[in-house]
């Protein structure tokens, strides 16, 4: 498996070519940003929206779209515009999408890339404005906006991956996240009324009270299992957890994601544990987090209640989050 935390990347654009870096969870401090959408808009007025605390403007909504790894493929799904994607650095995950969205991919090519020597990618500058687009979707430190904004593109990142949020995004995360996030792409994309649409639709999925399943933990494993990174109150993982009857026990923790001593975990005992994986064989998650030092003591891990969940039900905020607690509620049941 993987040894780095997936959507943590980093890209340093130059005059000649923008850089992705993948970095670890502890090199940066992993957080969620407002995105305040405007209002209505038509392809006679301006698009604005606040996004990452800087103002992102559109002359018209997008309709060529270069994305950055593919945090936010969900929302332009269910926003109806996955047409409108024109390159791609990675390849969709199997299994989360529509298959008409993977048919839709398939037929682009990936922007080509190197692999430098941390084990990061670069992609050219000259490949993404070949794509000619009017919108990157990006990590804000996968991207320089001035640079591209002097090449005439827009860029609008995620929230989960700002890198100066504000202080109300250190607060425990709701499925309001991802209701901005839905809405803010949906006013850059001139589909505000079908945003609308899903949320009302999607907050109905997720509006009634779980039972009680006790209280669990998310680890992301890393290192061949030498490294434990828990989600804290900003991560999507606590609202999910909640909406599937289980409580965080990293629920008082300001940060989104950070490494933790197994001491520290088994102190606060939690009666299952979630491990989030990227791809691959969940077995294979669950067997490297079973190699780790110390994890025998966990009360989980002696009741046999270790269970891994795809990432992409987690963060970064998104329509695949909504999708999380009948995922994870059916891990749970497998267990009983």
């Amino acid at each position: 498996m993987t040894t780095r935390r997936p959507f943590r990347i980093s890209l340093a654009v130059t005059a000649a070519a923008v850089t992705v870096f993948y970095l670890s969870a502890c090199s940066a401090t992993p957080t969620a940003a407002s995105a305040g959408a405007a209002g209505a808009s038509s392809a006679a007025s301006p698009i604005t929206v606040t996004n990452c605390a800087t103002e992102v403007t559109l002359d018209k909504p997008a309709q060529r779209i270069v994305m950055v790894n593919n945090d936010a493929l969900a929302n332009v799904e269910v926003l109806g515009a996955v047409d409108r994607v024109v390159a791609l650095t990675v390849t969709p995950q199997p299994g989360l999408y529509d298959d008409a969205t993977y048919d839709t991919l398939d037929s682009l090519g990936l922007l080509s890339t190197e692999t430098n020597s941390t084990g990061g990618s670069i992609v050219s500058r000259e490949s993404i404005l070949a794509a000619d687009p009017d919108l990157v979707i990006a990590p804000e430190n996968a991207v320089d906006r001035a640079a591209l904004a002097a090449s005439g593109i827009a860029v609008y990142s995620p929230s989960a991956y700002c890198t100066d949020p504000g202080p109300e995004l250190r607060e425990k995360a709701t499925f309001d996240r991802v209701w901005d996030e839905v809405r803010t792409l949906g006013a850059l994309l001139g589909e505000s009324q079908r945003a609308d649409d899903e949320i009302a639709s999607a907050t109905n999925s997720v509006s009634d009270p779980a039972p009680d399943a006790g209280t669990a933990a998310a680890l992301y494993v890393s290192s061949g299992g030498s490294v434990l990174s828990p989600y804290g109150a900003p991560s999507m993982v606590t609202p999910v957890f909640a909406a599937a009857g289980l409580t965080n026990v990293y629920a008082d923790s300001d940060e989104r994601v950070f490494d933790a001593n197994i001491e520290d975990i088994i102190s606060r005992d939690p009666h299952t544990i979630v491990l989030l994986y990227g791809s691959g064989d969940p077995q294979d998650t669950i067997d490297a987090f079973l190699s780790a030092p110390g994890v025998s003591a966990l009360s989980a891990v002696k009741d046999h209640r270790v269970v891994a969940l795809k990432f992409a039900y987690t963060d970064p905020p998104s329509m695949l989050s909504i999708q999380g607690p009948a995922q994870l509620s059916a891990l749970l049941a497998a267990l009983a």
